[in-house]
């Protein structure tokens, strides 16, 4: 792992772990690699933004081809406009594939499993399953004790197996809280 130290309002902090390890989707040994990267970034007094990347993989040691691999870049950009007005705006993608799975150390045969709707086992077959998450917040307090947070935050899919490609919105979410503080 290494940090920076921030000059300039920049910073970066990276940690990189790798070897070998078991692969619980086959139950084999692998080559793991997992990564995380934060670059952290302060222009001025009010406003921050942090972008990360995380990176998982596994890797077959027989011919080195992925088992599964999951990225996640995210950004967060956060703003204080006034001393009582607060922004906050979170993106974040998240990627992950899974190799068709097979018996990797003995047969070489594919692994069965359950589907829990049907109770149905068929073959682990290669997945790609995309997810896009965005999260807004405004915060306003305006004296200590009373606050007023607004929210929303959506979660777009590309879920395995459909014939088109593209995002496609699945769940939406309003948040709101109010608080005042009665003083006596």
């Amino acid at each position: 792992s290494a940090t920076t130290p921030q000059r300039g309002g920049l910073g970066l902090d990276v940690f990189l772990i790798w070897g070998r390890d078991v692969d619980f989707n086959e139950w084999a040994s692998s080559n793991i690699r997992f990564g995380h990267a934060t670059l952290l970034w302060r222009p001025t007094e009010r406003l921050r933004v942090d972008a990360q990347y995380q990176l998982q993989s596994y890797q077959r040691r027989t011919d080195r081809s992925y088992v599964g691999m999951r990225r996640i870049p995210r950004v967060k950009a956060e703003y204080q406009m006034t001393r009582t007005i607060f922004l906050r705006l979170v993106g974040e993608h998240d990627a992950q594939f899974t190799d068709t799975l097979r018996d990797n150390t003995r047969t070489g045969l594919p692994i069965f499993v359950r589907d829990e709707p049907t109770g149905a086992y068929g073959p682990a077959l290669r997945r790609l399953d995309k997810r896009f998450r965005v999260d807004a917040l405004f915060s306003y307090q305006p004296t200590p004790g009373t606050v007023v947070f607004l929210g929303y935050g959506s979660t777009l899919r590309e879920p395995h197996g459909r014939p088109e490609p593209g995002l496609r919105r699945v769940d939406d979410g309003f948040f709101v809280k109010l608080s005042y503080l009665f003083r006596l």
